[in-house]
């Protein structure tokens, strides 16, 4: 009887073990997108010419630790001289700089631009300082990081120059948030807000050439719809639709990603996307922690997420490398990833790119990944709630035969 008690209680232990619901999905990728790994920064560059005053680079490093310490950027002095980093001095002829001191922006992609340094400022702190408002913040970038705080994320639409193609363009966004927000309840873990439109018009796309920079454009491009989706810290995901792929498809398609399971099998590089240029500070945090019920930068509660995201990494360490930047085709044929990277100031790349003579990057083409759909994750959530029972059900088969035995 003893036996057979204690066999009990393990058979009920092993049912509770395999049919806790929230185990899989502790997390979604929307939730993981809030922490911020440190390790796919972009960088500022600033330019120290030989005669800086004594003591200007301890300061400088002070300002930029205050001013820098809620973005995704990451300061970098350089030392004009004959010991310059010769990547970062490739920079300045790529842009044409010869003045020092001067500062450069760039990209966790590799692509830079420069940042003009105010003249008649009382020190090189000061004018980076005041150099760096214009560079962490603009309406649009606020509206996409508030959107992405409160809400399942945010579809940004850049409108162009045709009234009638932009009104299209709206149509399909809404229709992609409309099925979005149909399948909240039904997610591996069910968020409260749908995702939300953020419109940049033509007139407003000279305030935001940061912005545009980050999404590889320039306002004189803009000669028609484009659609981004971004979640958690302003993080983009996917490719930048427009022309035949901004359909209703591909947006619901890519947004389906962001209410998924953390530990679903897409690869984490992809996944995390690449944050935008911005500052990210405690009323925007706030905002996370009352929309998701839990603070992501907890602690425990990052180390837990980091764990996550390096078991879909292959389990790779990745202590200050960053997340290569991936575009995505939506539709046709998967073509196989040869991995992407770029060191700074056109030296080389290994994705199949190559690089113009002014060491600015060429369009590189793009690694094809389908997003899962909805049917699709259905289908799969079903397979494996079957095989559990099935498991089960032969555990607890073998465990009473045994019981019964003399």
């Amino acid at each position: 009887m003893i036996k057979q008690k204690w066999l009990a209680v393990g058979a009920v232990c092993f049912l509770a073990f395999l049919s806790r619901p929230g185990h899989a999905c502790q997390y979604n990728v929307r939730e993981v997108g809030f922490i911020d790994l440190g390790i796919e920064p972009y960088r500022l560059l600033v330019y120290l010419p030989p005669n800086v005053p004594v003591g200007e680079l301890p300061k400088l490093q002070e300002t930029m630790a205050v001013a820098l310490g809620e973005t995704s950027i990451r300061f970098e002095p350089v030392a004009v001289g004959a010991d310059a980093n010769q990547a970062a001095m490739e920079l300045t002829r790529a842009h044409g700089i010869n003045r020092f001191p001067a500062a450069v922006l760039v990209s966790p992609d590799g692509q830079s631009m420069p940042v003009p340094l105010p003249e008649k400022m009382a020190s090189l702190a000061e004018a980076t300082s005041s150099a760096l408002e214009g560079i962490l913040d603009s309406p649009t970038r606020r509206q996409i990081l508030e959107k992405s705080a409160e809400s399942y994320g945010a579809v940004l639409l850049i409108e162009g120059p045709d009234p009638q193609r932009n009104q299209a363009a709206r149509e399909v966004v809404s229709t992609a948030i409309s099925q979005i927000g149909e399948q909240l309840d039904s997610l591996p873990k069910p968020i409260s807000q749908p995702p939300e439109m953020v419109v940049l018009d033509q007139k407003s796309l000279a305030r935001e050439p940061v912005l545009l920079w980050a999404l590889r454009l320039k306002a004189q491009d803009v000669n028609q719809p484009r659609a981004a989706v971004f979640y958690g810290r302003g993080r983009w995901i996917g490719p930048l639709l427009q022309g035949e792929t901004l359909t209703a498809d591909n947006l619901t398609q890519l947004l389906s990603v962001v209410g998924a399971d953390c530990e679903c099998s897409l690869d984490h590089r992809w996944l995390q996307g690449t944050m935008l240029p911005a500052r990210w500070d405690e009323a925007l945090q706030q905002k996370v922690v009352q929309s998701i019920g839990f603070d992501p930068e907890n602690p425990m509660t990052k180390m837990e997420m980091v764990a996550i995201i390096r078991r879909g990494m292959g389990g790779s360490e990745y202590p200050s490398v960053p997340f290569d930047y991936r575009e995505i085709q939506i539709g046709g044929d998967a073509n196989e990833d040869g991995g992407q990277k770029t060191e700074v100031g056109g030296q080389r790349t290994e994705d199949g790119g190559q690089r113009a003579e002014d060491g600015k990057p060429k369009a590189v083409s793009p690694s094809v990944v389908q997003p899962p759909s909805s049917k699709l994750v259905g289908q799969v959530m079903a397979g494996s709630l079957a095989c559990m029972i099935a498991l089960v059900g032969l555990a607890s088969v073998v465990i009473i035969l045994r019981a019964k035995r003399p």
